[in-house]
């Protein structure tokens, strides 16, 4: 028989908060499943939000620069060198404007030029913009905003005359080393230092005169014209087995990394010390408009995707428009002496 309970079995007082709250259903595990379920959320936050800024760098930055920057092994280099020794140790978010002021004109009281420090600060800006966009770093607490990039002096130029042209070439030709031949076929091409050092000779068409470049500055393939001298210079690099690079490093899986060292001793020995290796191509520019040949001409063998990038070049032809200048000058005043009438 079912036992129906009295009044008199519970104190009214409880009978009444019983009947308000409802029955709990204890299972076992659940206390346990939910805790989990905390530190799991807990480890995911950590994840997300790096204690510091290299973390932030190496967890979330690079990889996002990876997948849509050619050059972020050249953040990558930044980063550790000028942005990691003052913020690195520091969560991005207690950084302050001012302290990145401060670290900006330091960087300048160090010897970097103007626009080095401005490329410097670039990268600060996109790790910056990159924690935002993740969700890692308020808007509003964006340590790089408003921080001005430092002004830069008018654009250098420095270009090679003919005979200082000459003279490189005469003393990379007595060279050995493979560098020598890169700096032959810059100065001959006015092709980009890397177009010329990633060059593999599945991409070389000598019937054609061309050295192709797949993935070019402007994200466009680009064709290199080669002229007999540039040909030349290419027959004349030994080729390894089983190497598809023009100029291989020791390791030939992958091309020779850079010139600079072999450079800087080359200008040094001639004297042009203040001549970059860039300075090469704009010297074939140069030499070019001078020589009498049109900006769209100077536009297609540079590879410019902007024309406004080759009009730099428009003011060197000096020699050529003067001397059509002085053909027009001359044309009239001897036409003028020829018509004018002579006192009688």
């Amino acid at each position: 028989m079912k036992h129906i309970a009295k009044p008199s079995d519970a104190h009214p007082a409880s009978q009444g908060q019983a009947s308000k709250r409802p029955a709990v259903i204890r299972v076992p595990g659940v206390r346990q499943n939910r805790r989990n379920k905390k530190r799991r959320k807990k480890a995911q936050r950590a994840a997300c939000d790096p204690p510091s800024l290299d973390a932030l760098i190496v967890r979330v930055y690079l990889p996002h620069a990876r997948q849509r920057k050619r050059s972020w092994q050249v953040d990558e280099r930044i980063a550790r060198r000028h942005i990691s020794p003052v913020f690195g140790h520091r969560r991005l978010s207690g950084i302050r404007r001012a302290e990145v002021d401060d670290w900006l004109r330091g960087l300048l009281v160090h010897g970097l030029a103007p626009a080095t420090c401005n490329r410097i600060l670039a990268v600060f800006k996109s790790i910056c913009a990159t924690a935002i966009r993740y969700g890692l770093l308020p808007e509003n607490g964006n340590p790089c905003h408003n921080v001005t990039n430092l002004r830069v002096q008018n654009q250098r130029e420095r270009y090679l005359t003919a005979a200082e042209a000459r003279q490189v070439l005469r003393a990379a030709e007595a060279s050995p080393c493979p560098e020598a031949l890169a700096i032959r076929l810059l100065l001959l091409t006015g092709a980009r230092k890397n177009e010329i050092l990633r060059a593999r000779w599945e991409h070389l068409h000598l019937d054609y005169h061309v050295l192709t470049v797949p993935l070019s500055k402007s994200g466009k393939a680009r064709h290199i014209i080669l002229s007999e001298e540039a040909e030349a210079v290419i027959l004349s690099i030994p080729r390894k087995p089983d190497c598809p690079w023009l100029f291989p490093a020791r390791t030939v899986d992958r091309p020779l990394a850079d010139i600079y060292r072999f450079w800087h001793s080359l200008r040094c020995e001639l004297g042009l010390s203040d001549v970059r290796i860039h300075d090469l191509r704009h010297s074939f520019a140069s030499l070019l408009v001078n020589g009498g040949h049109s900006l769209y001409e100077v536009q297609t063998l540079l590879g410019h995707h902007d024309p406004r990038t080759t009009m730099r070049y428009a003011h060197l032809g000096q020699e050529s428009l003067l001397a059509a200048a002085r053909a027009v000058s001359s044309c009239l005043t001897e036409h003028s002496r020829t018509t004018s009438p002579r006192n009688p």
